[in-house]
């Protein structure tokens, strides 16, 4: 599982970048963003993460993003029960609600993508919703949880840097960060902006292997020497 988790998050991390590249290669190189190809791919028209009207399609920047949140909504259906093994009253409500929200997401931005416009697609504001709230929600949750069973100095600190990055990876953390590291504010979307989610999600898949519970795994069953008592027993 934690094998998984690890590349589908991985995986979405580097499809994230491809759309990105899709939609801002190559005008919007570093120290081009003030020129008029740069400044046009900026308005919102372009996005591709959530696709509304007014659009306009960039390359293949909108099936890629499908791809991205497809794959981020298999690791989202494994991640809660890799990481939260015995209370499945919080495991299958997060993993349920996040994995559906992101199939809506990624579904509504590839076949838009396909098409070459908006196709309408229910429960779209919820499935954006859903992820607003529920991912940073769950992951402090479970981070104090974590947090609270006992003190392991080590364990604990992936913990915390897990939590964030997850917390860091849901829509409205990153929306307000991609302009501080790509170290541009734009009039509508900041080029390359949209790719700054890969940075959580890298981290993320990194940070699994560390945070994994050290019971996952079964312990394996005791072997009984020949010729002892219990044998003769059976």
């Amino acid at each position: 599982m934690r094998a998984t988790a690890s590349s589908l998050l991985l995986a979405s991390a580097v499809m994230f970048v491809a759309a990105a590249a899709q939609r801002w290669w190559p005008a919007c190189q570093r120290g081009a963003f003030e020129t008029d190809a740069c400044l046009r791919l900026q308005d919102h028209a372009f996005d591709h993460l959530l696709v509304s009207d007014p659009w306009t399609p960039a390359g293949h920047a909108a099936q890629y993003a499908g791809a991205a949140m497809i794959l981020l909504a298999g690791a989202a259906a494994v991640l809660p029960f890799l990481l939260v093994r015995r209370p499945l009253w919080f495991s299958v409500p997060v993993a349920f609600s996040t994995a559906g929200a992101l199939t809506v997401l990624g579904a509504h931005a590839w076949t838009s993508g396909v098409t070459g416009q908006v196709q309408p697609t229910p429960g779209i504001t919820a499935a954006a919703l859903v992820l607003t709230v529920v991912v940073p929600v769950a992951a402090g949750i479970w981070a104090a949880r974590e947090l609270g069973a006992g003190p392991d100095p080590a364990r604990d600190r992936w913990t915390r840097a897990l939590a964030a990055a997850l917390i860091v990876s849901s829509p409205l953390p990153t929306e307000l960060l991609g302009p501080l590291v790509v170290l541009y504010s734009s009039h509508d979307t900041s080029p390359w902006s949209d790719a700054v989610v890969a940075l959580p999600l890298a981290a993320a898949a990194l940070l699994v292997w560390k945070v994994t519970p050290r019971d996952s795994a079964p312990a394996p069953a005791p072997r009984r020497r020949p010729g002892t008592l219990a044998d003769l027993r059976g």
